[in-house]
């Protein structure tokens, strides 16, 4: 199953042209995801997004349907930045910071889950999707 979020705070224009990526259907990444890994496209909806990164903690909230937050896991000998994973086939990026998964809640697209506590991983990275 896989879904996505556009920021309702988007123009038309860009909610089409973001709706296509998400989707999958402007090709890329999302769409090879789409087409070899996922059946269960659930559709884009538009709601407000909120991020915030301080420090190594990433957290984010979708009105309505999902909210996380996680924390790079940080080497002794380098405080401040994260431990990574490098040469990756993730794709959003070969390299991806290790985090631990303080919450999850999604509650949209069909879907009704929370995760809290400890034992739960995550990554970060930035990423930059073409055609």
């Amino acid at each position: 199953m896989f879904a996505g979020v556009v920021d309702e705070r988007a123009n038309a224009a860009q909610r089409r042209a973001l709706a296509a990526i998400v989707s999958g259907e402007a090709g890329g990444p999302p769409g090879f995801i789409r087409d070899n890994l996922v059946s269960d496209f659930r559709g884009v909806e538009f709601k407000p997004i909120e991020f915030s990164m301080d420090g190594l903690k990433r957290s984010t909230v979708i009105s309505d349907i999902a909210s996380f937050e996680i924390e790079g896991v940080a080497p002794r000998n380098r405080p401040g930045e994260p431990l990574y994973i490098d040469n990756t086939a993730h794709p959003a990026n070969r390299r991806l910071a290790l985090a631990r998964s303080k919450e999850t809640h999604i509650h949209g697209f069909g879907l009704d889950l929370d995760f809290v506590g400890k034992g739960n991983n995550g990554h970060f990275a930035p990423f930059a999707w073409a055609a």
